[in-house]
């Protein structure tokens, strides 16, 4: 069973070895520190409260929309962002288990998710606590993250499994993917509001471009109480059934060369 399809269903029903793996990873990391996992939290909690009244008045809107639309905005952005900088460089840094024999690359794509869910999950808090304080909005609207945030995983999926083979193949691409993820910040509707343009304007569809924008308003246009566009629906539709399709492809293609290429 050499597809991707097959080995990513064999990682799924025996999760022992990368699951086990990227909790250790999470552990060693803050074992010696006074806080311990809080640090993993304190990030995301400085930087909603502090940029989020901050911007808010910079940009003009209210305190009670703008600090919800940035912290499930910017949670779902360090979601992502950390997927593609665990699988950028994730098969070279699993070296040892690779040359020993474990060719199952699912293995490894799902350690670096699990890794990354793992610090969305412990994110939430300040988003539910933004949605809370928020009078504008309603924390039932949370639940919906239940239907959204898989959709968001899927494509995570076969985006990592891409980024983790060309990671493999060109060693530089950590860099080149890192580059690129501090621009796409500035270019995804995180800091600013995605709808302040008008439809069929330049910017309407410089950001209605951006697969990073679809992805974050799946997820933080019905905690908002707000719509999810045909638009973004069609868009993720395609864009899911063609990375799975690219993924699948470029797995069985170029599965076996990965031990010589790290």
């Amino acid at each position: 069973m050499t597809s991707f399809f097959g080995h990513l269903r064999s990682s799924a029903r025996f999760p022992e070895f990368w699951s086990y793996s990227s909790w250790l990873s999470i552990a060693t990391k803050y074992r010696r520190t006074r806080l311990g996992l809080i640090w993993a939290i304190m990030p995301v909690a400085v930087f909603v409260g502090a940029i989020g009244n901050i911007y808010s008045h910079l940009m003009g809107h209210k305190s009670g929309y703008y600090i919800p639309y940035l912290a499930v905005g910017y949670i779902v952005w360090r979601f992502m962002v950390q997927c593609t900088n665990e699988a950028s460089s994730i098969l070279r840094e699993s070296k040892s288990f690779i040359m020993d024999g474990r060719i199952r690359l699912t293995d490894f794509v799902l350690k670096s998710l699990s890794k990354a869910l793992f610090y969305f999950l412990i994110s939430l808090p300040v988003a539910i606590v933004a949605v809370t304080w928020s009078p504008e909005m309603h924390l039932i609207n949370f639940l919906t993250i239940l239907i959204t945030f898989p959709v968001v995983f899927i494509n995570m999926i076969w985006w990592s499994t891409c980024v983790s083979l060309i990671g493999a193949r060109h060693p530089d691409a950590g860099e080149v993917v890192n580059t690129m993820l501090r621009f796409g910040m500035l270019l995804t509707p995180i800091l600013w509001v995605g709808g302040r343009y008008a439809v069929g304007s330049l910017g309407w569809w410089a950001s209605h471009a951006n697969p990073a924008f679809h992805l974050i308003n799946l997820v933080r246009a019905p905690i908002l109480g707000e719509s999810v566009g045909v638009y973004t629906w069609a868009y993720l539709a395609v864009m899911t059934v063609g990375g799975l399709a690219l993924a699948s492809f470029l797995y069985r293609r170029y599965r076996r060369f990965v031990p010589l290429w790290i």
